[in-house]
C-alpha cells in the first residue's frame, strides 16, 4: 500500500532494500573471495607436492575466484551509480530552491499545485498523484 501521506515511502523502501542487499552480497562474496584464495594457495602448494593433478582444480578455484571478483566490482559499479544519482538530485534541487524555492504540503483529497506568479497572486494547476506545492 502507498502511504498517503508521503508518496515516495515506497521508493524509498525499494532504495533501502536494493542497498542494503547489495552490501549483503558484498560481504558475502569478499568472504568467498578470501576463502577461494586460501583454497587457491593450498591447492598450488598441493600442485608443486603431488603435480598435475591438482592444475584442474587450480584453474577451476582461480575462474571461480575471477567470477566473484567480476560480481563485486558490479556492485560497486551499482552503488557509485546509485551515489552520483544522490549527489546529483542534490544538486539540482539547491540549483531549483535557489531559483524557484518550493515548501511541500500534505497532498489534498484531490492534488493541485499552487503556483504564485511574478505579483504574487496564486494560480492552481494538477498536480501529480499525491504531490502538491506551494511556490514562493
Amino acid at each position: 500500500l502507498e502511504d498517503a501521506a508521503n508518496p515516495m515511502r515506497p521508493a524509498q523502501s525499494d532504495l533501502v532494500n536494493i542497498l542494503s542487499s547489495l552490501e549483503a552480497h558484498w560481504h558475502v562474496l569478499e568472504a568467498e573471495v578470501v576463502e577461494i584464495g586460501s583454497d587457491i594457495e593450498h591447492c598450488k602448494l598441493c600442485s608443486k607436492k603431488y603435480g598435475d593433478w591438482f592444475d584442474s582444480p587450480l584453474q577451476f578455484l582461480q575462474e571461480l575466484q575471477r567470477t566473484k571478483k567480476e560480481k563485486m566490482k558490479e556492485i560497486l559499479v551499482a552503488m557509485e551509480s546509485f551515489n552520483n544519482n544522490l549527489q546529483g538530485g542534490r544538486k539540482l534541487v539547491r540549483t531549483l530552491e535557489r531559483t524557484a524555492p518550493v515548501a511541500v504540503l500534505h497532498a489534498p483529497a484531490k492534488p493541485v499545485t499552487l503556483l504564485r506568479d511574478p505579483r504574487g497572486r496564486e494560480r492552481r494547476a494538477a498536480a501529480g498523484r499525491g504531490c502538491a506545492f506551494t511556490f514562493r
